[in-house]
This record gives structure tokens, sequence and C-alpha cells, in this order.
């Protein structure tokens, strides 16, 4: 190799550093672009993987021993998978369909409502003292009283011979 081979090496050197240093306009363009991807990507995973853990919130409150199963760390993978399908079908995210959200929430309320009613009335039924009780008792036994009162008074009515 010649001298100025070795010159024209440096040099070539030297241009890349700075070319690096100073990227051009499409070179920052296309690396927002990259960025922006990147995380429209993670941000997907998560929505996906959220919606995931939601689904499992719900399972485990009726099999606990799914929890495991629905790690956060689990369905983080699983959301990432899925953002990649869902990229590759041109498929919305589910921050997208915010009444899923309510949805999951709306029965992380009710399904544990649901169950403890459910042995509280059954425990009601049973015990006549509580106020639960009185109330299970009343309201299975509010016809009868209706119909008792309704004989009462046809009764007395009969009796006095006011019948119309």
């Amino acid at each position: 190799m010649s001298m100025d081979d070795n010159r024209l090496e440096a040099l070539a050197d030297m241009t890349q550093g700075v070319d690096a240093e100073n990227p051009t306009h499409e070179q920052r363009q296309q690396a927002a672009d990259t960025q922006q991807q990147t995380a429209s990507m993670e941000n997907g995973a998560r929505d996906w993987g959220v919606m995931m853990f939601s689904i499992g919130g719900l399972l485990c409150m009726a099999a606990p021993e799914l929890k495991p199963v629905y790690s956060e760390d689990r369905c983080l993978q699983w959301g990432q998978h899925m953002q990649q399908v869902a990229e590759k079908h041109k498929w919305n995210s589910p921050s997208n369909s915010p009444e899923f959200g309510l949805i999951a929430a709306t029965i992380g309320f009710a399904v544990p409502t649901f169950f403890v009613m459910r042995q509280k009335l059954a425990e009601a039924k049973t015990a006549k003292e509580s106020v639960l009780g009185g109330f299970v008792w009343w309201w299975k036994n509010r016809k009868n009283k209706k119909q008792a009162s309704t004989k009462d008074s046809d009764q007395s009515k009969a009796s006095d011979g006011s019948h119309a």
C-alpha cells in the first residue's frame, strides 16, 4: 500500500466519523421513524398484555391457582407477540376499545359481589335474627301477609253484613 492509499483511508475514516456525528435530514427522519415505530410497538405490546392480564384477573377470581399463569411478565410477553400479529394484519390495539376496559373493570366488581351476596343470603336464610335475615324472611313471606290481611278484611266485612 502506498502512502497515498494510507492518506485516503485516514481521510475516509475521518469523514465517516464526521458523517456519523452530523446525520443528514433523511437519516434523522429515518431514525425518528424507527424510534416512533419502536415506541408504538412497545405501547401496543403493553396494551395487549394489560388486556390478557385483565382477563387473567377475572379468571383468577374463580380459579386462584391460575395466578402464576397470568403473571405480568407472561402477559407482557404474550402482548409482544400479539402486537406483531396485530401489526401484520393491521388490527387496532385494545387501547382503541375502551369498552373492553370498562367491561373488565365492571366484572371485577360484579363477580366478587355476586359470590359474597350469594353466601350472605344463604346464611341469612338460616338466621332470622340478622338484619339481612329479617329482610329475606320478610321478602319470602310478604305475599302471605297480603293474602292473610285480604282474607281478614273480607271476613270482617262479611261479619258486619256490609258486603257490596
